[in-house]
């Protein structure tokens, strides 16, 4: 390297920690009660992450592409939707049904368009190429869950004449039925010294207090509890809101604490759950006269690092710790101390959900944001 451009290396340099300390002063910062870095030891994520036992997939239940074309009951998805009209038009719009074409699903696919990805959310197509027409159309379809082998799958239930064979399997009715998807490794787990899962929800429920309650029972009821196929989820909004119980203090004119817990009644899972794009916000922001101030914000996630592999391929991303709210443990506690300039304004506060198309950088702050939703948020007065 030239002296010149040593000394245009040096400049630059100087510049990007100059702008970073500045943008670091401007900010509340998050502390722990004794000013340590926020941990959360221990926690049940951390738990279910390190013990859990992956299943092969059980091809007698739904699961992802490449589907099983010999023997397999060939039933075109519009047969079903004519004869089951009202289940239809539930699945019609739900998660399910938008599972390929959604945004946040498409934003990240751009990142990393691999079989992987779309063997999940179009299970219907060729995984080796971008699903199209009706198979990206009906994403997770009435066939995707519901024609496994020779004949169409449900549950236990009355004997019916129906068109077609018709198996019923008790396991249908659990969460048997959607471990295929909902419950999976890494696709590079072959690379990786120690195996991981990439979505862990069955899991979750398993450890949760609501173990003995099915999948169905929470996702597949309408607001008043009739049975439905819209699988209300993660994007109804009163639906997340209720999962969790959110609340706010100022316990000190310089000290903000917001406590967010997965509510044990409600929901069996960690919240968020599912993959590993999701996420919860919680920030901070002081209120006051001339220009706006810069939020401050920890995260509630899945965290990772990103390890060079024991091949000496490509980088590996590794969970390093899971600190979402789980139900069953004492709510999440984070704090931040505020600037001594700002002990006497007023402070605005949120939690979000939020969805990012990529965790490709370790940075969670410089994640792209696809989605979100504000759980709550308020303002504290002074103290």
């Amino acid at each position: 390297m030239t002296p010149r451009r040593s000394l245009a290396f040096l400049a630059v340099s100087l510049l990007v920690l100059a702008g970073a300390v500045a943008y670091r002063l401007t900010r509340a910062t998050p502390i722990a009660p004794d000013g340590a870095p926020v941990v959360v030891p221990g926690s049940a994520g951390d738990h279910v992450r390190m013990h859990m036992v992956l299943a092969p997939r059980d091809l007698t239940m739904p699961g992802p592409a490449p589907q099983v074309v010999e023997g397999r009951l060939q039933l075109d998805n519009d047969a079903c939707e004519a004869c089951h009209e009202v289940q239809a038009a539930q699945w019609r719009g739900s998660q399910h049904q938008t599972a390929y074409t959604e945004r946040e699903f498409q934003r990240a696919l751009a990142h990393e368009p691999v079989p992987f990805c779309r063997g999940c959310h179009a299970p219907e197509a060729d995984p080796r190429r971008p699903a199209t027409g009706w198979a990206a159309d009906i994403g997770v379809g009435c066939v995707s869950c519901h024609i496994v082998g020779d004949a169409v799958l449900a549950a236990d239930g009355p004997a019916v004449a129906a068109p077609h064979p018709l198996r019923r399997d008790p396991r249908f009715a659990t969460a048997a039925a959607c471990a295929n998807c909902h419950q999976f490794a890494f696709p590079d787990n072959g690379r990786r010294a120690h195996p991981e899962a990439m979505q862990r929800t069955i899991a979750e429920h398993a450890a949760s207090p609501l173990a003995a309650t099915d999948c169905g029972d929470c996702h597949m009821r309408d607001r008043d509890g009739a049975r439905s196929h819209a699988f209300v989820g993660s994007r109804d909004d009163d639906y997340f809101r209720d999962a969790l119980t959110i609340s706010a203090a100022r316990v000190a004119p310089d000290t903000i604490e917001i406590e967010v817990a997965a509510r044990p009644d409600v929901v069996g899972h960690a919240v968020p759950t599912g993959d590993l794009f999701r996420r919860l916000a919680v920030a901070v922001r002081p209120l006051g006269r001339g220009p706006a101030r810069p939020w401050t914000t920890q995260y509630l996630a899945r965290h990772y690092a990103l390890e060079r592999a024991p091949d000496h391929g490509g980088p590996l991303r590794v969970e390093r710790s899971d600190d979402r709210p789980h139900p069953g443990e004492p709510p999440r506690v984070l704090r931040f101390r505020l600037d001594p300039a700002d002990a006497a304004r007023p402070v605005a506060w949120e939690v979000r959900s939020e969805r990012v198309e990529s965790i490709l950088e370790e940075r969670e702050d410089r994640a792209v944001v696809v989605g979100a939703m504000s759980l709550a948020a308020g303002e504290l007065p002074p103290t």
